[in-house]
């Protein structure tokens, strides 16, 4: 979130849009120049992987890309468990093969650029 400081140095965190309104013609056409330029220095980044393990409904973790061992055995860890919840049921009444697919956990690599891993994925932690 932006922040805006007054002239006696208090400063106060205000949303995206609120920012924008406080901004001059100039200023809002220099910011848009100046975002264009990150936007594509950021998208031309390398990509990196994102590995995601999903429990068939939410994402349980996400782990960064040298951590795939990790990400494999917190996927082993949780399948057993569902697979036996699911298969009784399947056995029973057979029913569609992507819905009994899509309720057991998963591994999916995303890719992501540099900007998102380092900022919004895995940001560093205040020390």
């Amino acid at each position: 979130m932006p922040e805006i400081k007054c002239h006696h140095g208090c400063s106060m965190s205000i949303g995206t849009d609120d920012w924008v309104k406080t901004l001059t013609l100039d200023q809002m056409r220099y910011a848009r120049d100046q975002m264009a330029e990150k936007i594509k220095a950021a998208e031309a980044q390398p990509k990196r992987t994102v590995w995601r393990v999903s429990n068939g409904i939410i994402c349980e973790g996400n782990y960064r890309e040298e951590e795939f061992e990790k990400a494999a055995d917190h996927l082993l860890r949780i399948y057993k468990k569902k697979f036996m919840e699911e298969a009784p049921g399947w056995i029973e009444k057979p029913y569609g093969y992507l819905v009994f697919e899509r309720q057991l956990p998963s591994l999916t690599p995303e890719l992501v650029t540099q900007l998102e891993y380092d900022n919004e994925w895995f940001p560093a932690k205040p020390e």
